[in-house]
């Protein structure tokens, strides 16, 4: 879940900088507001997924990455908005702000792989994995084709 977020985090980044660049108030608000959502479910799975640290300074850890994460998005979008009421966001500025959540984010994924490591998770490319979800998912066609025929009515 924190990748999946952390994903979400570098795609408003992206809008961001992209909105940034085109100086429109309409698409800094869209790119603002997908940040907004972006950063609010990174820090509830943060705060969720501190809960199943091992360890007091893992759990910190991932809470600072949450953090830091989200201060770094925050200035970004305050220079954009003191940089927009005075003209147009210098490019090389944006690019820097990018940088440094890029930075947060990577730091969030290595916590994310943290977590991972001491907990009972699978590898989903595990070839034993790939194929129990397929046995899974054709009991499950199986089934509902066999609720389907029980349902049928002869003519």
């Amino acid at each position: 879940d924190l990748i999946r977020a952390a994903k979400e985090i570098t795609i408003a980044t992206t809008k961001a900088v992209a909105a940034g660049n085109t100086a429109k108030q309409d698409d800094i608000a869209a790119a603002g507001n997908m940040g907004r959502k972006a950063i609010t479910d990174m820090l509830n799975t943060c705060k969720g997924a501190s809960v199943n640290a091992e360890n007091e300074a893992l759990k910190l850890r991932v809470l600072q990455a949450g953090r830091s994460t989200s201060m770094a998005y925050r200035d970004m979008l305050e220079y954009m908005c003191e940089a927009l009421s005075g003209g147009q966001p210098e490019n090389n500025q944006l690019i820097d702000y990018s940088k440094k959540i890029a930075e947060s984010v990577k730091n969030l994924i290595g916590c994310a792989e943290e977590l991972k490591t001491g907990a009972d998770w699978v590898n989903p490319d595990d070839p034993n994995v790939i194929a129990e979800n397929e046995l899974l998912n054709a009991a499950a066609s199986i089934e509902a084709a066999a609720k389907k025929l029980s349902m049928l009515q002869p003519r």
